[in-house]
């Protein structure tokens, strides 16, 4: 196991760079100190140097096939495996989550990604291969097509706050990027500088190791906006992924749209996650549904983003005793360590609009206030009828925290509540099995609005596999077709391309006909593995 120095530098191409004179320090949430070292933001010109090596790197990359990029993915799972000590420790400094149970499980995801993709790109089944051989019988006649997939060329990665390794650095957009042969320029995010750079250099040993190019990764740190900005606006990058704050993200896609080559912007951006519970449900699990709710809602202290923070509950005598239930759970929890000073300051304010809404009832008040000290909160609960909720546009806000509305509603307007909610993550039905016959049509509008419908479970808590869909429509994301977790998070950052009639040397291994690869293939309408 080797030790990893953190110098506070901007890590571009393999090389550090400290030209900048915007310096800024992280700050320990638990405790409200400032944390060595000293960062320093990154100027135009060195985010410049960063695009252009990943340009230069995707040159090289292109021409990899699935083993050699596999072999890179294994690599850097390896390589963070290897400072797993020191990486879990730093990420505990600066984010105040917990090393046992929390960050070590999170870490072990972040390396399962790269493991996952390394075995994707070595089967070859990302590539889409489809060949239809020349039929000269057709009416008009048919050419030699072979079409497959290729990288879109580099990315840029915003790392995300509230997973400092599985949606950061090393997180799903970098492995997913690389195992499509895209070289990654990532932002770090600001509130944890010195886990971005251990774990990007953990990612630069790999990609030394395996002779990859080196600006196949760059980091590079920013405090304000002008870094992000100066990414997204390089003509080098060819695709963005992000997961923050819907505003975070319309920006970004805003500043993609207008470049004079238009680039996508993969952005999750949260959701309310809203939890729909049926009177038969109510009746006979209403104590345990509240319990099972209270420890999804204070998992990672609700800064989730699919915590959650709606839940749909009939009015009567046992939705009053699940609200009671929901609220002696949540109340016993106590203070929790927010992330940075900045979430807490944007779920004060956001917490303080809804106690100001016409007809919402303060059930708990978390009492979340910005401070230089330790940063940290409690629960905070709301209770609302459901006229009274579709009146106020705010209550369809998300409130990032530990934080949840109840909304009560009368029998019989369940259906009334869909039309109500915007773009989810997802959506969870809380049923008996009596009740299925009569959710067919509600099923059909959750799947309308939500990227995943749950259920008789909770949406925190997203498995990394094949089937998984972690997206959906606006403005739960930026574009409902990609996921951002499982295998299929690749197909954000691979186009298509047909070659017609091209010969047989000239073609990509993929799409010879020998197929030397042995990747899984279409051939004249036929599945051939």
């Amino acid at each position: 196991m080797s030790e990893i120095k953190i110098t506070g530098a901007n890590l571009i191409a393999g090389t550090h760079s400290t030209e900048g004179s915007q310096l800024f320090q992280a700050r320990n949430p638990t405790t409200g100190d400032l944390l060595d070292p000293i960062f320093t933001e990154a100027t135009p010109l060195e985010v410049a140097r960063a695009t252009g090596a990943a340009g230069e790197a995707y040159r090289e990359l292109r021409t990899w096939n699935g083993p050699r990029l596999a072999e890179l993915l294994r690599q850097m799972s390896a390589q963070l495996l290897d400072v797993d000590g020191q990486l879990l420790q730093t990420a505990h400094d600066e984010t105040g989550l917990p090393i046992e149970p929390r960050l070590r499980g999170e870490l072990a995801r972040t390396c399962a990604q790269f493991d996952m993709f390394a075995d994707l790109v070595t089967s070859g089944e990302h590539r889409d291969v489809v060949i239809d051989h020349a039929d000269a019988t057709l009416s008009p006649p048919r050419p030699d097509l072979r079409r497959m997939r290729i990288g879109v060329g580099p990315v840029a990665v915003f790392g995300a706050s509230n997973f400092p390794l599985a949606f950061s650095v090393p997180g799903g957009d970098t492995a997913s990027a690389l195992a499509a042969g895209c070289p990654v320029v990532i932002k770090a995010h600001p509130s944890h500088p010195a886990t971005s750079e251990m774990a990007a250099t953990a990612l630069l040993r790999a990609v030394e190791l395996v002779g990859a190019p080196a600006g196949s990764v760059s980091l590079v740190h920013g405090l304000g906006h002008e870094v992000g900005e100066a990414l997204v606006t390089s003509e080098e990058i060819r695709s963005v992924g992000f997961t923050g704050s819907p505003a975070g993200g319309q920006a970004l896609a805003k500043l993609a749209a207008g470049r004079p080559h238009p680039i996508p912007v993969h952005a999750e951006m949260g959701s309310l996650n809203p939890v729909l519970v049926t009177p038969r449900a109510l009746a006979v699990r209403g104590r345990e549904i509240a319990e099972q709710l209270a420890s999804s809602l204070k998992m990672g202290v609700g800064q989730f983003c699919t915590s959650p923070g709606l839940v749909f509950v009939p009015s009567g005598e046992d939705g009053d005793r699940f609200v009671d239930a929901l609220a002696d759970q949540l109340r016993s929890t106590g203070e929790g360590v927010l992330l940075n000073q900045g979430i807490l300051g944007a779920l004060s304010r956001r917490l303080a609009t809804t106690r100001a809404v016409d007809g919402v009832t303060t059930l708990l008040d978390g009492g979340a206030q910005p401070t230089d000290g330790p940063v940290t909160c409690a629960p905070s609960l709301f209770s609302v009828d459901l006229d009274a909720y579709r009146a106020s546009d705010h209550l369809r806000e998300e409130h990032f925290g530990p934080a949840s509305i109840v909304v009560r509603y009368d029998e019989g307007r369940l259906p009334e509540v869909v039309p109500t909610l915007e773009g989810q993550l997802t959506v969870t039905l809380q049923a008996e099995p009596e009740d299925v016959a009569d959710l067919v049509d509600l099923r059909a509008d959750l799947m309308e609005i939500a990227g995943r419908v749950l259920f008789n479970g909770f949406p925190t808590g997203v498995s990394v596999t094949a089937a998984q869909h972690h997206g959906g429509p606006f403005p739960a994301a930026s574009d409902p077709r990609f996921t951002s977790v499982g295998t299929k998070a690749i197909d954000r950052f691979l186009r298509p391309v047909t070659f017609q009639d091209v010969p047989d040397p000239l073609l990509p291994d993929e799409l010879k006909e020998a197929n030397p690869l042995n990747v899984p293939r279409r051939v004249d309408g036929r599945l051939r593995g």
